[in-house]
């Protein structure tokens, strides 16, 4: 692949199995995440397979962590290539129970971060162009009780990711948003567990419409690598589906 790629949140889930198979494909990868521990060892892992991986414990919701992160891999690579905005975090909580520290820290995580990384990121993109890749979810179009900042802020980073594209596509820089299902994750297990479900519960295993089980996270980041790649090079402002069939049905 040769390309220069950013993934946040790329210690475990998604953000892992994404920035693993970027590496396996040959780019360049930086992750970017909260946990230094789980960061440095998958680092470490692909290092030993002679993988180009390096990780930064950033929080992708403080301007200055994002800003000067983004300027030292610049620096260190000369370009950048693709951004995954992969970092996200969960809440369960009806309105009225919601606190608003909560409301504010679900939206820096999930929304903000996609801003502040984007905005640092594509004055390297202009250059050569890019891909930018911003995970959304289902729960932006169609959603279940008590999670209205996490369904609030998918659906922003369905609308950011369409606005983006607009501003950017002269610039041959690409930006697609990924609506994700149900996924065997550490988020989506701990949701589960706090609701009384399993994970299959939330794949909405009883509907014969859809594949009735979750997702594995290297399903999701085989859709955002092909994103990633020139294979997709006339998808734009897209809000690409991997959720199972879950939003076909009616």
């Amino acid at each position: 692949m040769g390309k220069v790629c950013i993934v946040t949140g790329a210690e475990s889930g998604i953000g892992n199995a994404t920035a693993t198979r970027f590496a396996e494909e040959g780019a360049q990868v930086i992750g970017i995440g909260l946990d230094d521990d789980q960061g440095l060892a998958w680092q470490n892992q692909q290092q030993a397979k002679n993988n180009k991986v390096s990780f930064f414990k950033v929080d992708v919701s403080k301007n200055e962590e994002v800003k000067d992160v983004i300027e030292q891999i610049a620096q260190l690579h000369k370009k950048i290539d693709v951004l995954v905005n992969n970092a996200g975090i969960f809440d369960y909580h009806k309105v009225e129970d919601l606190a608003e520290g909560d409301w504010d820290r679900v939206m820096a995580v999930n929304v903000k971060s996609v801003y502040l990384t984007s905005k640092y990121c594509i004055p390297h993109m202009r250059p050569h162009g890019g891909s930018i890749i911003n995970i959304a979810s289902v729960h932006a179009f169609a959603t279940m009780d008590s999670i209205p900042v996490y369904a609030a802020s998918k659906g922003a980073v369905v609308s950011l990711s369409r606005q983006m594209a607009i501003d950017y596509i002269q610039d041959g820089i690409r930006v697609n948003s990924v609506v994700v299902g149900g996924v065997k994750t550490a988020m989506s297990l701990k949701h589960a567990t706090s609701i009384g479900k399993s994970l299959d519960d939330l794949g909405f295993v009883d509907d014969p419409r859809v594949l009735g089980r979750t997702a594995d996270p290297g399903e999701i980041a085989a859709g955002i690598t092909y994103l990633a790649s020139s294979d997709a090079s006339f998808v734009v402002g897209s809000a690409f589906l991997i959720d199972g069939g879950l939003l076909a049905n009616i």
